[in-house]
């Protein structure tokens, strides 16, 4: 069962401030600045804004809009309390993000009567402690659960099985399957695949022929197949990855100013990587243009690290020399993967043993004085975000 909060930062602001009910809300950045939609209201729908659509665009389809910064605290707080609440209905929850889950309740409906019963008694649940709703998909594997619980937004009730699946998505485009985005879709549009059933028609061979290992998802999800299982967040994976980005309020072209953002996200990642004892093998940078062109770049290091200076040469490294002197950027990028869960004195493989050392006794001392006085407390020189 994948259970999707209808419209949550919005429906939370609602909530709290009853004059906005009937009205179009954005959570969003300020306007003024170069900040996007995080959700919006069923009111703002209709007149086209969606998540992820620039605010400045949003204000244009829909001038009455009333646009709110957000409360993170909140979401984080009203999250915890629905977590508490699907831990009712099912032994296994698995957050996805702060308005997701998904649930396993093989079984656990025959408490309830129906799986109908569960679902009714879960929802009206969270509408009595919380005044908010939710759209819930049910399926054999998770991937489908996710797409069923947008089929009937908001406060609805999908339940399919993969035969059911294939009716209706089969004639759809291929962007109705969850995950792929306009660049997959053109692509998947350029070798004559313009349906979930054209992708259907291939065999695996045939999609990993055309997107590696990308191309076994796509022949999985068209079958209607994929992972089912549930963790629990005591069973929950180790991280594969951590990363940060940023939109930038202008386009800059100011070489220094790339850098320095550079090394701010460097910073961040590294002390993630510290916090959760990982270190990292592969380094990658993001970098979008201001004309909207996107690339990746990434570099496997010889010896796994956590420290921000490494991180950040290599990312440094890794840009292309055209941006900044001659293509204005628009957002950058730092990710760590390849992670390995770190040992004592590791790190002193990484360079000359004095110099590793001091590199890690700096590391911890900024980590000491951020734990103790917050994140601001201590910037790298360089950093001018």
């Amino acid at each position: 069962m994948h259970v999707d909060m209808d419209a949550f930062f919005a429906a939370f602001e609602t909530r709290n401030m009853p004059r906005l009910k009937g009205k179009p809300v954005i959570v969003g950045g300020d306007p003024r600045f170069r900040s996007v939609v995080s959700t919006c209201s069923y009111e703002a729908r209709e007149f086209g804004v969606h998540s992820g659509m620039p605010i400045k665009k949003a204000k244009q389809l829909c001038p009455e809009a009333v646009i709110i910064s957000g409360t993170l605290r909140g979401y984080v707080y009203t999250s915890a309390l629905l977590q508490k609440i699907f831990s009712n209905y099912a032994p296994k929850v698995q957050p996805i993000s702060v308005d997701e889950v998904v649930m396993d309740i093989t079984g656990c409906f025959r408490i309830f009567g129906t799986v109908e019963n569960l679902v009714t008694q879960m929802k009206a649940q969270i509408k009595k402690e919380l005044d908010i709703s939710c759209s819930v998909g049910i399926a054999p594997v998770r991937i489908l659960a996710k797409m069923a619980s947008g089929e009937n937004k908001p406060d609805g009730l999908t339940i399919i099985d993969v035969d059911d699946y294939k009716k209706m998505f089969y004639p759809r485009p291929v962007d109705a399957i969850w995950g792929i985005g306009e660049a997959t879709k053109k692509l998947l549009e350029k070798i004559g695949l313009y349906t979930v059933g054209d992708i259907a028609k291939k065999t695996e061979k045939e999609l990993k022929a055309y997107f590696g290992k990308y191309g076994t998802f796509l022949y999985m999800v068209s079958q209607g197949r994929g992972v089912s299982k549930v963790h629990s967040f005591e069973e929950r994976l180790d991280e594969k990855s951590m990363s940060h980005e940023t939109t930038l309020t202008v386009d800059i072209n100011d070489i220094d100013k790339i850098y320095s953002t550079l090394l701010w996200l460097s910073d961040k990642v590294s002390m993630r990587l510290r916090q959760g004892s990982f270190l990292a093998r592969t380094i990658s940078v993001k970098i979008r243009s201001s004309d909207f062109e996107t690339i990746t770049r990434d570099k496997t290091v010889s010896h796994p690290t956590d420290q921000c200076k490494l991180i950040f040469e290599t990312a440094k490294k890794l840009l292309p020399r055209k941006y900044g002197p001659s293509v204005k950027v628009r957002l950058l990028g730092v990710k760590v993967s390849n992670l390995i869960e770190n040992e004592e004195n590791r790190q002193l493989s990484l360079l000359e043993d004095d110099v590793g050392e001091k590199m890690s006794a700096s590391s911890e001392a900024i980590d000491s004085i951020r734990n103790r006085y917050g994140s601001s407390a201590i910037k790298l020189a360089g950093t001018k975000l």
